[in-house]
Parts: structure tokens; sequence; C-alpha cells
């Protein structure tokens, strides 16, 4: 007995068990300012055998400090209040002030058998004796418990942060949770989630584990100054593929760029779009040399410059070299007209209004050069990346990061650039055209993947990652979500994350979404989710034994745009103009 009370004192006795206990939590007497809420602690008990011989086994109970109260009863809330009528200072009075009682409650977390400590938890059929002690354990054994059986498949082990009260003990989860069964990191702008995704990436990197990274804003460009990720990550811009849309999609977007083409243009643009594929498939430079000969010369310059591309452009200017074929035709010659019948456009009477064409082409360059100006602004913040290969299996290559930069395009078009992509992978894997095993990370998911779909972009994009999220185990494509407004979020595609990363959150509504979704969390640490440090974490499901309040590890990278001090940068500016 002497020696069991000399072991807890040398593992930091925290308190004693009191009152009512049970197998899922119990009360203790608190030694003050020995805890803090969501500590883990342990408690040394026996396990009663009811079959055999009937003996016992010396088990330790694990339990999480969920909450903690303080009262001192010598000092009655009428007495408070008679102070505070009075102003009188409580330490003037004859008053105890130095009688408190700490208690806390605790829930059980589960039990392992003493001597074959394996860091796997049994869950607990019989309440904790009261009056036993309870201590806080060793580090080595807390990280033990932590990693549960992690211990015996070190492959899987990523190391991303330690326990928050703590920091001398690392924390280490299930990589292959994350990579097989989701992710989803959940916080709101600036508590931490993007240096959380990254501290994640840099540790799947370090087991060189394919991943393609959709990165809306820079996020994540600083993966490329990493010293032994330097020539293991490629960046890229986003081009739109407007040749890979329907008919119907391209009027949308140049009806959200442009001017709305009428009910008479939508119905003409069909043909017109597919006569423009078919122009831009053609063989020969002689169509070329008919469509800038059709043109004015600004138009026709730029085919000289820059060729024949499947873009908005090409699509107008069809239009434009129809209408004037047109006009010819009724003017008496038919030429040209009959050469765009003979090449492309097969359909087209001339009796088809000029006016008309001329309408759409006029729409369509200016929704080409609002698309243009985006995709200006996307390869300018993509800085050194290179166009995004026609093959989208290429993205996934082993021990690659592929980072596909989205920024500068609206939400819409970013939504369809994503799904393209994300619909080529995902038949590469299911026909097995794509060998590699990958991880597709999703940023500010909530516009890729709302509650609800407001545009047929965003009803493709929800359409691929429900499927991605449901299915992408059986053919090992992982997905990882990040969002600042989860309450916006599809919630089938969160409820198919079986991780959890949930930082600080404040919005109401993003609270409750999450208290309801994520069914591991627990109520006590659903209500700590607005007190969160930048950087703390809780982490939840599969990934962890159970969920634990952590400090999330800093990554090496850093984002193209981090926040940083608003005087700061201009004082930097500053000198610079100055010195210009």
């Amino acid at each position: 007995m002497e020696k069991e009370k000399e072991e807890i004192q040398s593992r930091s006795f925290v308190g004693t068990l009191v009152g009512e206990s049970t197998s899922k939590e119990f009360r203790l007497a608190v030694t003050p300012e020995a805890i803090r809420e969501q500590d883990i602690i342990a408690v040394d008990a026996a396990l009663n055998e009811i079959e055999d011989n009937g003996g016992s086994r010396k088990i330790r109970v694990w339990a999480k400090v969920q909450k903690i109260e303080r009262i001192n009863p010598f000092f009655p809330v009428e007495a408070g209040h008679e102070l505070a009528e009075t102003q009188t200072n409580p330490i003037e009075t004859v008053l105890s002030l130095s009688r408190e009682i700490v208690s806390a409650v605790c829930q059980v977390l589960g039990y392992e058998l003493k001597g074959e400590e394996s860091g796997k938890l049994e869950s607990l059929r019989y309440p904790p004796k009261p009056a036993t002690s309870a201590y806080r354990p060793n580090s080595e054994d807390l990280e033990r418990v932590l990693v549960g059986n992690l211990a015996e498949n070190q492959i899987s082990v990523m190391d991303i942060a330690t326990l928050s009260n703590r920091t001398n003990v690392d924390v280490k989860v299930d990589g292959h949770a994350i990579v097989t069964r989701h992710l989803a990191i959940l916080a709101m702008t600036g508590a931490g989630k993007s240096w959380a995704a990254r501290r994640i990436i840099e540790e799947l990197a370090n087991k060189n584990y394919p991943m393609l990274v959709f990165d809306p804003r820079g996020d994540y460009t600083g993966l490329a100054d990493i010293e032994q990720l330097h020539d293991r990550v490629d960046r890229y811009y986003a081009t739109f593929p407007i040749f890979e849309q329907d008919a119907d999609t391209v009027v949308q977007i140049v009806n959200n760029l442009g001017y709305p083409l009428t009910d008479t243009m939508m119905t003409l643009f069909s043909d017109l779009f597919n006569a423009t594929k078919r122009f831009y498939e053609g063989e020969g430079n002689e169509r070329i040399s008919w469509l800038t000969d059709r043109l004015d010369d600004r138009n026709a310059n730029y085919i000289h410059q820059h060729e024949i591309q499947p873009d908005l452009w090409l699509i107008a200017n069809i239009a434009d070299a129809a209408s004037r074929s047109i006009r010819d035709a009724r003017d008496g010659n038919h030429e040209n007209l009959e050469f765009l019948q003979q090449i492309c456009w097969s359909s087209l009477p001339e009796s088809t209004n000029p006016t008309t064409l001329e309408g759409i082409c006029k729409r369509t360059r200016r929704a080409a050069s609002q698309l243009r100006r985006m995709e200006t602004v996307n390869q300018e913040i993509a800085g050194s990346a290179q166009p995004m290969p026609l093959d989208r299996a290429e993205l996934v290559q082993d021990g690659k990061i592929s980072i596909v930069s989205l920024a500068g395009y609206t939400g819409d078009f970013q939504a369809t650039i994503y799904s393209i992509i994300a619909e080529e992978l995902f038949e590469a894997k299911v026909t097995k055209k794509l060998k590699w095993p990958f991880l597709l990370l999703l940023e500010e998911a909530h516009n890729f993947v709302p509650g609800r779909a407001t545009s047929v972009a965003e009803q493709q994009s929800i359409a691929i990652t429900k499927q991605i999220a449901q299915e992408g185990r059986k053919f090992h494509m992982g997905l990882i979500v990040i969002s600042q407004r989860p309450s916006r979020l599809d919630e089938t595609t969160l409820s198919q994350c079986n991780s959890y990363i949930i930082m600080r959150m404040v919005n109401p509504a993003d609270q409750t979404f999450v208290k309801r979704v994520v069914e591991s969390l627990g109520e006590e640490e659903a209500n700590l989710l607005p007190n969160l440090e930048v950087g703390e974490a809780l982490l939840s499901g599969q990934m962890v034994n159970f969920p634990i309040l952590v400090k999330m590890k800093e990554p090496e990278s850093r984002g193209e745009r981090e926040e940083t001090n608003a005087f700061e940068y201009l004082k930097k500016v500053r000198t610079q103009t100055s010195n210009s």
C-alpha cells in the first residue's frame, strides 16, 4: 500500500474520487491548481473477474477532465451581496476566504490492463471506486494512449501537434485514417486552418504520399520553398477549358461575364458552339487564313500572334465571320458562306439573321475579355507556375505535391475547373488508368460544395465531391475539405469525413452545424470552440483514440498571402518608395 502511494505521488497526485461514480464519468476532489479542463488523468483500480477463479486484475482507468468547479462554502452568496452593497473588501472581514473546494467532472475514456499496456483502451463496464487517488500520468504513458495501436504501425504515424495543456507531450495521429477515410478542417478566418493543413501536407510529404491541392487564395505556394520539398512541389495555373463544357454552360458564362444573350441568340448559340469546335478540330491552314480574312485587323492580328485557341474569342470570331459571310451571300457572293458550311457549319442557312450573330459576337467578346482578365490575375498570383497538363492524370505522381492555383477566378469558374479535374481523376482511378493513390485537398470547400447549389457549376462540383467522399476509399482517393463556414457545407460530404480538426469558431450557426454533424464531438468539447486560441484545435474521429485539445505544430512553409502587420507593411512600402 505504501509503495502504491509513493508511486502515485511520483506521478503527480491531482485528486481523489468522491461522490457518485459511473462507468462513464466520475467526480474528483481536486488539488488546487493541479489540473486544467481537457487534461488527461489516470486512476489505478482493480477489475474483478466474474468467471474463472473470481480473482482480480489491476487496471489503469484513463479519463478526461471535462469541467472544473470551484466554491467556498464559508463565503455564502448573501455575504457577497452585503459586502457589495456596502462596498467592503472581503479581506477586511472575518469571513474565511481560503477554505475553497475544487471539484472536477471527468469523462471515462477506457482502461488498460496493468502490465499489458498497448495504448488500446477497453470500455469500462464497472465504475471506479470512490476514495481512489487520481494522478497525472507521465509523458511516455500519455503519448502511448494518444497514439493507441499506432505504435505497432509506425508507417502511419503523423506528428502534428502537442497537448494544449502539456506542450511537452507530442500528439501523433493515424495518417491512414486521413488519406482513406477523409478529413475536415473547420475554423473561422484567422484561427489557423491553413496552418494546420500545411502541417498535415508536410507530414504526408515526408511519407512521399501523392497530393493534389486546389488553392483559391495562394495559401499553399510556400510549400515549394521548403528545402526538402523544393523539387517535389509542382505549381500550376488554371485555364478555363471552354470546349470541355456543354453549350448551355457556355451560355451561362457569356451571360454572367458579358451582356445577357436574347432568346433568339441562345437558340442559335448551340449550333455556333458546335461549329466552332469542329472548326478548331479541323486540319490545314486554309481555314485559318479564311477566318483572318473575314475579321477586322485587330482580331486578325490576335490570331496571327496567338494562333487559334479553344476559347470564347474563337466562338466570337466564328460568329463574326458567319455574319459577314451571310451578308456577302445576300449581296450575291456565296463563296465564303459555302466555305464555312463545308468546313464546320453545314446547317447554317443564308436566311439566318446576321444581326443575331453580331449580337452573339459582341456579348461573347466582352465575356472573353473578362475571362482573360481573370486568367491573367491567376497567372500573376501563381507566379512561376506552369500551365495545367491536358492529361489531368499527370497531376498525380509518386511523392509529388501538385498545387492548382484558382486565384483570380469567380466562384463558379473555380468550381467548374475543380469539378472537371476531379471528375477526370476519379474516372482515371475507377478505370485504373491512374495507379497512384492520392489525397485531394479542397480549400474554402463551402464555395465548392455548398449545402444548396445556386448554379450549374456548383451542382457539378457538389456531385463529384459527394462521389469522392462516398466512394473514394475504394479507389485509394482521399479527401481533405477545409472551410471557415461549415454551416454552408454540404452535410453529406462533411458527414463522410471520419476525422476532424476543429479550431476556433464563434458563429452560432457554424457551432450548431458542427455539433449536429460531427458525432464524435462531445458537448463539453463543442462548448470550447468560441474560446480556443489561434492554433489550438480539437482533434476528433478515427485519426485519434478520443477527442483531444491540442496546439498544432508550426509548419515549415508559409502562405503566399499570410497576414502581416498593416503598419509594418506600410513602413516597408514607404522605404521601398523612398529608395526607388
